[in-house]
């Protein structure tokens, strides 16, 4: 289903950061890299498409550097900054999802680095929840 049609924003990952491999960035960069060149080849140069298409390759070049650079280590900087670069990228091919060669299971937004902080976001969003309840039953109480 194109991704207009499903949401309007891209689906949340049932992994974390610290589940990313050097592997996932690389099969994201090419699937965009064929789209650009798909795009480059059809149009010209210097036609408004081509050099979108051309924006297009650059940006994502940079931001695949920028997620590489994030797999030096495990330390929390670093998986904050590696789920920051992978969301980012996954924005950039969003578009594209329930075409050919989309990945729809892996390109997916992260919300937490590891399993500890997918623990504190669980709990943090019990405890609004359970404030909320909390708030209704007062307000029900007072009537």
């Amino acid at each position: 289903m194109p991704y207009y049609f499903a949401s309007d924003e891209p689906r949340v990952a049932p992994f974390n950061a610290d589940d990313l491999k050097p592997e996932h960035a690389k099969s994201l960069g090419e699937y965009l890299d064929q789209v650009a060149k798909t795009l480059i080849e059809k149009h010209p140069a210097d036609s408004f498409e081509g050099r979108a298409a051309r924006t297009l390759r650059e940006a994502v070049g940079v931001q695949i550097d920028a997620l590489n650079d994030c797999f030096e280590d495990e330390e929390p900087e670093t998986l904050e900054a590696r789920k920051r670069a992978w969301n980012r990228l996954v924005w950039f091919v969003w578009p594209w999802e329930g075409t050919s060669g989309y990945d729809a299971r892996q390109w997916r937004l992260v919300p937490h680095t590891d399993a500890d902080d997918a623990v504190e976001g669980a709990r943090r969003l019990l405890a609004l929840r359970e404030a909320a309840a909390q708030k209704r039953r007062a307000e029900l109480e007072a009537l």
